[in-house]
């Protein structure tokens, strides 16, 4: 089983639209946060962020864009 046709089932789930839907909602607090000044002055926690960022950005381009082989 490829990750497109794990997610094709996962798609036929009635709770899946409340997945994306965090996986959304945490990616645009993330994004928030780069707003935060203590985050900004700090450039462990600010790379960590960016981290977080990327790896939110990727699941919704992921559950978005996934289609069968």
């Amino acid at each position: 089983m490829t990750l497109a046709d794990a997610i094709e089932n996962l798609r036929a789930r009635e709770d899946w639209d409340t997945v994306v839907a965090h996986v959304r909602a945490e990616l645009n607090s993330a994004m928030l946060d780069f707003q935060t000044p203590d985050l900004l002055d700090n450039p462990q926690k600010l790379a960590r962020l960016a981290g977080e960022i990327a790896a939110f950005d990727r699941l919704v381009r992921i559950f978005s864009n996934a289609t069968p082989d």
